[in-house]
């Protein structure tokens, strides 16, 4: 029944989400290469992690196919240049706006029950973590696979793809490497 409602709130709210989200990303200043994209692009890559969860929750939530689909997001992404930090950045938006469509009260959980409520926690938090997990991978594995035995890879490259989005990262400093807090 929670994965229905689930399902039942992206099918109803898809259009709001990815407007939300393009909204968000156009505020941020964690994603610049976001920003490089027309509104309609912007708009088609969160309506797609939005569609597939829908898929996901229609096929029993399963973690094979999601990882196969979000690793080649994370391959996909290393190959058009973005940081990495700027990826997880934008799936943490779209996850947090999803959140804020949950209606807690009745539309999900059937007037709070705990189990319901502990069960779409759980469904939820697995996807948007799997895709997490899955795109590092992905994006490390192309990163790995675009390294011959004979290039080295310098500072400044590692530094373009792993840092924070930031509107000026020529100017990073080595302290603003990855996992600070945002």
């Amino acid at each position: 029944m929670a994965i229905k409602n689930l399902q039942k709130i992206v099918d109803d709210e898809i259009d709001n989400l990815k407007y939300e989200w393009l909204n968000e990303v156009r505020k941020s200043d964690y994603l610049t290469t976001y920003k490089t994209f027309s509104d309609e692009e912007t708009i088609k890559r969160g309506e797609a992690v939005f569609s597939y969860l829908r898929e996901w929750l229609k096929e029993g939530a399963t973690n094979q196919k999601a990882e196969v689909y979000f690793e080649k997001v994370g391959a996909t992404r290393f190959n058009e240049r973005f940081p990495l930090t700027e990826v997880h950045y934008a799936i943490y938006l779209l996850k947090k706006i999803f959140w804020n469509k949950i209606d807690w009260r009745d539309k999900v959980t059937g007037s709070f029950e705990t189990s319901n409520a502990t069960k779409i926690m759980s469904v939820f938090n697995d996807y948007f973590d799997l895709a997490s997990f899955s795109i590092t991978k992905g994006y490390f594995n192309e990163l790995l696979n675009s390294i011959k035995d004979d290039k080295k890879i310098s500072k400044e490259d590692l530094k373009s793809l792993l840092t924070k989005g930031k509107l000026n990262p020529e100017v990073i400093e080595d302290d603003e490497f990855i996992w600070r807090h945002v």
